[in-house]
């Protein structure tokens, strides 16, 4: 029994030291595994760094700075896309409304009462005269209102029933004469709409095609289409070389936008479409286009908002944005 009591409490202890070495074994591995839950390890940064890179910057532009650089927000809508024909055109008097002032009989002028640029209204003196024959005085009265716009006689001068001393013109009205090309010539009709526009001056208009000459031009092959111009405030003058954008059919489209919201993007048409707070440089595809307006088949719907004027200077941000965050093209 002496023996065997030393050989037992070795036994015990080699075992309690085995029991306590995997007890002390496996705490370590427990901790290692709680560590690297809480402390991400080189695999977990990797991860993170590749789903950053993947990420396209946010534009959180706001609407009124947008607003403040110029920028303008529209809803996307149907529309009409007009095939439109641009054509050289001349502002010019209405003949119409032109009068020769001209002496009943042979007269000598006596004073002049009226200059050119003067407003004339009808009825009122323009110079006064004395009959060469019978030495009657008589006065020179304009028959319209108007403007002087042309004088062709000096006091003391002699003049007969032939010649004219004044000319004045209604300048309320004029006429767009267009030139139309062999090609444009059976398509442009009366009723037509028309945009007269000019480089400098003042606005562009609407109007229609109130005349298409019935004849061509022997000399130059070319019809002539003509717009009667209202002119109220006098801002057209006889003269002005224009331009008439002639709307000859017309198309409608599902979505149509302003041509200055498509903005090129890495060589594709984008518009910047408002998600949120934010904005999404979005791929479009195109369609027709007018002097205005573009046909939007893909890459917007009708009803979402995006920046119809400006998109420039979100480009700018987005390319900032990619630019810090290395994200370059």
């Amino acid at each position: 029994m002496k023996k065997v009591i030393p050989n037992l409490m070795v036994i015990l202890l080699l075992t309690s030291s085995t029991t306590l070495f995997a007890s002390e074994a496996n705490s370590s591995k427990q901790d290692t595994l709680e560590k690297a839950q809480h402390e991400p390890g080189p695999l977990h940064d990797d991860h993170d760094e590749d789903h950053e890179e993947n990420e396209e910057p946010e534009l959180t532009f706001s609407a009124e700075l947008l607003r403040e650089f110029g920028g303008e927000i529209a809803s996307a809508q149907t529309g009409v896309i007009r095939q439109q024909a641009s054509l050289p055109a001349e502002v010019r008097l209405n003949e119409e409304a032109v009068a020769q002032i001209t002496p009943r009989f042979a007269a000598k002028i006596t004073k002049i009462r009226a200059r050119i640029g003067d407003h004339i209204k009808a009825g009122d003196t323009l110079a006064e005269a004395e009959s060469s024959d019978t030495l009657v005085r008589f006065s020179l009265k304009s028959l319209i209102d108007g403007v002087v716009i042309k004088r062709q006689v000096a006091q003391g001068e002699h003049l007969s029933p032939d010649d004219t001393a004044f000319v004045i013109a209604d300048l309320s009205t004029l006429w767009v004469d267009i030139s139309l090309y062999p090609k444009q010539i059976s398509r442009v009709k009366a009723g037509q709409p028309v945009r007269i526009t000019t480089t400098h001056g003042p606005e562009s208009v609407n109007a229609t095609i109130d005349y298409v000459a019935p004849l061509v031009d022997e000399g130059t092959r070319t019809g002539l289409a003509r717009v009667f111009l209202a002119n109220e405030n006098l801002e057209w003058k006889p003269g002005m070389f224009v331009r008439a954008n002639i709307t000859l059919d017309e198309f409608p489209a599902a979505v149509v936008v302003p041509q200055s919201a498509v903005i090129d993007v890495e060589s594709q048409p984008t518009i910047f479409v408002q998600q949120g707070e934010t904005w999404q440089p979005r791929a479009v595809k195109v369609g027709r286009n007018d002097s205005d307006q573009v046909e939007i088949l893909a890459g917007l719907s009708a009803g979402e908002k995006y920046v119809s004027k400006g998109g420039f200077v979100l480009k700018a941000e987005l390319q900032k944005s990619e630019f810090e965050s290395g994200h370059n093209h």
